[in-house]
């Protein structure tokens, strides 16, 4: 390790914790979102969307749990570390919905980057989705935002 890369690793924000499932799906779908290095208007409208409709966040402060997602996605060493530490607190029963939930947000504007591509695939490795529900998925996702590429 160099003179710099000491300096630099203590001034480095801690690895965040996160310990909750609703903190978990929120990280994720934010790293799905912001991904390509742009969270677009519509990414943003359909993560709103989806937060408001979950009962699983019915009494969550969202407007600070977002927020504290955004800023523990800075402190990891990459999107698919952040989607490691964040699969194992999405129960079972809810992986197939956090992984449909993602492919919405990156699909919603009718396109897919390679980045968003690279964290689509890591999560249906991490959440282990299968690859006949992965396909049903993306292609529901890509009728249903067929006309929103510009």
């Amino acid at each position: 390790m160099g003179f710099f890369d000491k300096i630099f690793a203590s001034a480095a924000a801690p690895k965040p914790i996160i310990d909750s499932e609703q903190e978990a799906f929120i990280t994720i779908i934010t790293a799905a979102a912001s991904s390509d290095g742009v969270m677009e208007v519509e990414e943003w409208d359909t993560i709103v969307d989806t937060l408001c409709q979950k009962k699983m966040f019915t009494h969550v402060d969202l407007k600070a749990l977002v927020h504290e997602c955004i800023n523990n996605l800075k402190n990891f060493e990459s999107l698919a570390a952040a989607v490691n530490d964040c699969v194992p607190l999405i129960k079972s029963e809810n992986k197939n919905m956090v992984f449909s939930v993602a492919v919405d947000i990156v699909l919603v504007d009718g396109s897919i980057s390679p980045q968003e591509q690279q964290i689509i695939e890591h999560l249906k490795e991490k959440l282990a989705i299968s690859d006949d529900f992965a396909m049903k998925v993306v292609e529901v996702m890509l009728a249903r935002n067929y006309g929103n590429a510009a």
